[in-house]
């Protein structure tokens, strides 16, 4: 071999090398996604609601058994707005490796009557759903599924039960109780762990999502799909992650958004 050919081997090596190693560097850049939603109206007391069932129990506990379809706090943050990835089909290398960490179950328990909390997610490719009955009377724990199978178990006090499901959700499943009727509560299943629900701030934040141009989806139990800005159609917000924080600053709702699915 001469020389000449030589240095071109070693070029040629030298750059598959360089190409090895920049991949799994580019595959390993992350973003964190935040944001603050923000009521422009006037927050309304909540109205309680009728306790129509059980009332020597769940009376007890009548002034936090209220209408939760819409809450907002006391600087106008709005909670219990469900953001998160509508891709279902990410790899292992796009999601990054503090999700292991997770626990296995998320827990949603009656207790006071009510579901607490209101609303929750899981990743269904490693979290499964624990319901338990704190109450001192029975509850039916129902969740209404599009791909699974939905759910109508009895929970007597004290009991509990839990759920694996199968499919990822596109959209979030209604958990209510079939014995009584006020009860009401929202659950979000994905094939991936990156979502998050708006606190009592407004504010959200879905951490270590991977670079790139991704669709989110944006949905409220009132408004439904939630078209906060104009280019959000059908509450649909195409976003391009960048390493470190990717901030979309206050996000204002003004009241006709909610005024109905």
């Amino acid at each position: 071999m001469n020389r000449p050919e030589f240095r071109l081997k070693q070029n040629l090596l030298l750059l598959c090398v360089v190409l090895f190693l920049v991949d799994p560097l580019q595959a390993a850049e992350w973003g964190t996604l935040t944001g603050q939603f923000v009521y422009t109206g006037k927050a309304s007391e909540p109205v309680k609601l009728d306790i129509s069932r059980d009332q020597e129990i769940c009376g007890q506990f009548s002034d936090q058994v209220v209408d939760q379809s819409l809450v907002i706090g006391k600087n106008g943050g709005v909670r219990n707005i469900f953001i998160y990835l509508r891709e279902s089909k990410l790899d292992d290398s796009q999601i990054h490796s503090s999700y292991q960490d997770l626990p296995s179950s998320i827990t949603v328990q009656n207790k006071g009557c009510i579901f607490q909390p209101h609303v929750a997610g899981l990743w269904v490719n490693k979290q499964q759903l624990l319901a338990v009955n704190e109450d001192l009377c029975a509850h039916g724990f129902q969740v209404k599924a599009y791909r699974n199978s939905s759910l109508n178990q009895l929970l007597p006090p004290g009991e509990k039960m839990t759920h694996r499901f199968e499919y990822g959700e596109k959209l979030p499943l209604r958990m209510s109780c079939s014995i009584h009727p006020w009860q009401e509560g929202w659950l979000v299943a994905l094939n991936h762990p990156y979502f998050a629900t708006s606190d009592e701030t407004g504010t959200f934040s879905i951490r270590n999502l991977p670079v790139g141009d991704w669709e989110f989806q944006v949905w409220h139990e009132t408004a439904g799909y939630l078209a906060a800005r104009d280019d959000w159609s059908r509450g649909r917000a195409k976003l391009k992650i960048t390493s470190g924080m990717n901030d979309l600053g206050v996000i204002k709702l003004a009241p006709p958004l909610f005024a109905g699915k």
